[in-house]
């Protein structure tokens, strides 16, 4: 009898082409946390996740597979697991969602949606002054129809409490 393939995600270096490989895990979740916190602690550099175990393709740098690998970057993002495992049992991946308020205007409220794991775009977004309000959602990307309806009730409840 065949075992069952367990999906692997790949955490990669986006900033060098080919990508080079850098660690894998088993889910969508957990590659995305390791490629956030090994941003972190390698700036300059940039991460991203794949589907898939690309052992063999060519490898990033020791220091950065090391990085990866530590007890430190390990601990962190399993207790993040932990911590989301009620309202993310699927180990999905993390979008932020940034409402904001221009104040006036026919297009008042605008909506974006970031991967966790995009640190300098969500560092923007987090910076505007215009930002009134944040969520998080799990799983694919969301479509355009979903953040406009997530939008669209984030305005009622906004012009319901001015």
């Amino acid at each position: 009898m065949k075992e069952p393939q367990m999906t692997r995600f790949s955490v990669v270096q986006t900033d060098i082409h080919p990508a080079p490989y850098v660690a894998a895990t088993g889910s969508a979740r957990s590659a995305q946390i390791l490629a956030r916190l090994v941003r972190e602690r390698c700036p300059g550099n940039a991460f991203g996740i794949r589907e898939g175990a690309a052992f063999g393709g060519p490898k990033s740098n020791g220091f950065i597979r090391d990085c990866a690998r530590s007890l430190e970057v390990q601990r962190i993002a399993a207790d993040e697991l932990f911590a989301e495992a009620d309202e993310n049992p699927d180990q999905l991946v993390k979008w932020h969602v940034y409402f904001y308020d221009a104040g006036t205007g026919k297009f008042r409220f605008t909506v974006n949606a970031y991967l966790d794991h995009d640190l300098p775009v969500r560092a923007k977004c987090e910076a505007d002054p215009e930002l009134v309000g944040r969520t998080v959602i799990y799983g694919d990307p969301p479509a355009m129809e979903t953040l406009y309806l997530m939008l669209d009730a984030f305005a009622a409840k906004q012009e319901a409490t001015a």
